[in-house]
């Protein structure tokens, strides 16, 4: 049947309701707990008058691992933190997205326009970070969210990371209005954070890393479960078994937030083709529409899977190699 087949809006309703849902790992644990601590801190020393240097937490991790959906849920979740709104005098949290290229004067500017006070002329970066930090004083924000925080550095000299660094410092140690700083970005981010011993220390390192097929397979088979449930599908035997679960997580480059969207991406699918029963063909069908492989490029239908890049998009035999996947472990 065609998976263009027409669906009714509360068939979109309910995929909208599917990726509208939010999958807790044991990562995000650590950094709802991370952030709580902070949280505890920086208000007790609100009501006792204190204002000593803020500390961040830096969560780290692939494309596709999560980690932005993750902070994004625990601010919109969090009962006692107010994001920054355009309706709202004053925030607990402002959040924004690192443009790309970064420079410092650049996402200066960006936090000014994100904070509501757009800069009417040019100024330099050193001025341009007083304005950010009063600013943040005057909407008595305590957390900074830098999202893609990995472009803070870019294509940057040496020195030009040092003076990140020291602007990263000084929003934390400010002495009149100190804000915890939330970077969330790729692997690479690792290398701004250890530039500067002194700022390393101030951030707590939250990980998203991969999910393994031994170690995670029980939780991953359950999920499937989970989603078609609420889907109101019926399961095949073809999707309960060690072997599929093996190569869904290898489809989604081992990554948990791929492996969600590839999991609702063949729940529409089945749905699109008016069929009440998730299978090993939807799944086949979902990685062929998101990346163009087909036949023995496909993971789901290819013997030796693990020899496939998942990442490629419309890759020829030339390109069966692994990449940055990480091989299967034998069981």
């Amino acid at each position: 049947m065609n998976i263009r087949a027409q669906i009714g809006p509360e068939i979109h309703r309910e995929l909208a309701r599917l990726r509208s849902r939010f999958v807790p790992r044991g990562c995000y644990v650590q950094l709802k707990e991370a952030m709580s601590v902070l949280e505890d801190r920086r208000r007790a020393e609100l009501a006792e008058g204190l204002n000593p240097e803020a500390r961040g937490v830096a969560v780290i991790g692939n494309s596709g691992s999560g980690k932005s959906t993750a902070v994004a849920h625990f601010f919109r979740g969090h009962d006692t933190l107010r994001l920054l709104s355009h309706d709202t005098e004053t925030a607990d949290v402002a959040s924004f997205l690192v443009p790309s290229p970064a420079t410092l004067k650049g996402v200066g500017i960006s936090c000014l326009n994100g904070l509501g006070y757009p800069l009417m002329r040019d100024r330099t970066a050193g001025i341009i970070w007083e304005l950010v930090q009063s600013h943040l004083r005057e909407l008595q924000i305590m957390f900074l969210h830098l999202d893609e925080a990995q472009d803070l550095m870019g294509s940057q000299s040496e020195r030009e990371m040092l003076a990140v660094v020291n602007t990263l410092k000084s929003v934390m140690q400010n002495r009149h209005w100190p804000v915890s700083i939330v970077l969330s970005g790729l692997p690479t981010l690792k290398t701004l954070l250890n530039l500067d011993p002194q700022l390393g220390r101030r951030f707590t390192p939250i990980s998203f890393g991969q999910i393994d097929d031994i170690q995670d397979g029980k939780n991953v088979c359950e999920l499937i479960q989970q989603y078609r449930q609420a889907a109101g599908l019926e399961s095949s035997e073809s999707v309960e078994n060690d072997d599929f679960v093996a190569r869904l997580i290898h489809a989604a480059a081992h990554e948990f937030g791929i492996l969600i969207e590839v999991i609702i991406g063949a729940i529409e699918i089945c749905m699109r083709r008016s069929e009440n029963t998730l299978q090993l063909q939807h799944f086949r069908a979902e990685f062929l529409r998101r990346t163009g492989c087909a036949g023995d490029l496909n993971p789901f239908i290819r013997r030796d899977f693990t020899a496939l890049n998942p990442r490629l998009l419309l890759p020829g035999n030339e390109d069966t190699r692994l990449g940055d996947v990480p091989p299967r472990r034998g069981r």
